[in-house]
C-alpha cells in the first residue's frame, strides 16, 4: 500500500488538475474482493499462491488484472477443488471424510457448487457474504413470518440455498432479531431459583381462629 501511495503521489504531479470519484462497492468488484480478503480467509487456509493472483504489477505497469475466481476461500473451496481436480487433504481422516461428504455435492460448468437433495431441486451453496441476506429475506422479508430455527432452515433449504452450519447461523440470527425478542411468547417461570420451605411440624406457618356464631 505504501508503494502504491508513493506511485500515486508522483503521478499526480504530472497533471494540472485531477478529481477523485467515489465508486460504489457493488460497482467495483475487484476492490471489494481485495478489501474483504483478510476477513474472509482463515489463517490455516490462506495460501499466497492460490488466493490472490496478480497478473501484472499495479505499481510498475500502471494497471492490474486480478483473477476474481480465487480471491476468497471458504468452506466451498475444498469441495470445488476435489470435484474439479481431485485434490485431497494430507490427513487420511480428513481425506476420507471429504470423499464421503463430497458425494452430496455437484459442480456445474462455471464452478458453482450445488447441494444434492431428495425432495427439492439442487440447492446453491452460499458463502459467508450471502448468508445474512438470505436469512433476512426468508425470516422477515415479504413472505417471512419470523419462524423459529427449525422452520427457518427448512424454508431456506426449500428455497434452494444451502451452506454449512445452517442451524447455527439461523439460531444466532433469530437471537438478534428485535421483533422476535419483543413479541416472543413469555415463559412463565421464575427469574431465580426456587427455595423450598420445610415445616418441622404441621400448621407451623398457619393459624387457626375459632369464632362464635356469625350474625
Amino acid at each position: 500500500m505504501r508503494r502504491c501511495l508513493d506511485k500515486l503521489q508522483v503521478t499526480l504531479h504530472l497533471f494540472k488538475e485531477w478529481t477523485l470519484q467515489h465508486i460504489l462497492r457493488d460497482q467495483n468488484n475487484e476492490a471489494d474482493a481485495l478489501a474483504n480478503l483478510g476477513s474472509s480467509v482463515d489463517d490455516d487456509e490462506f495460501s499466497l499462491g492460490t488466493v490472490v493472483q496478480l497478473m501484472k504489477s499495479v505499481v510498475e505497469e500502471g494497471h492490474g488484472k486480478i483473477n476474481l475466481t480465487s480471491l476468497t476461500r471458504d468452506w466451498r473451496n475444498k469441495y470445488i477443488d476435489y470435484l474439479k481436480t481431485g485434490k485431497l487433504p494430507s490427513d487420511p481422516k480428513e481425506s476420507r471424510a471429504l470423499r464421503t461428504k463430497a458425494a452430496e455435492f455437484s459442480l456445474s460448468k462455471d464452478s458453482t457448487l450445488f447441494r444434492r437433495t431428495f425432495d427439492v431441486p439442487l440447492a446453491v451453496c452460499l458463502g459467508p457474504r450471502d448468508t445474512k441476506y438470505v436469512l433476512r429475506e426468508v425470516h422477515e422479508g415479504t413472505c417471512g413470518n419470523h419462524s423459529r430455527t427449525e422452520s427457518l432452515v427448512r424454508k431456506i433449504f426449500r428455497a434452494g440455498y444451502y451452506w454449512i452450519d445452517m442451524e447455527k447461523y439461523a439460531k444466532e440470527f433469530i437471537r438478534k432479531c428485535d421483533d422476535c425478542q419483543r413479541h416472543t411468547p413469555m415463559i412463565h417461570q421464575p427469574g431465580e431459583l426456587l427455595d423450598s420451605v420445610l415445616f418441622p411440624w404441621p400448621f407451623m406457618k398457619w393459624r387457626m381462629y375459632i369464632v362464635g356464631p356469625l350474625p
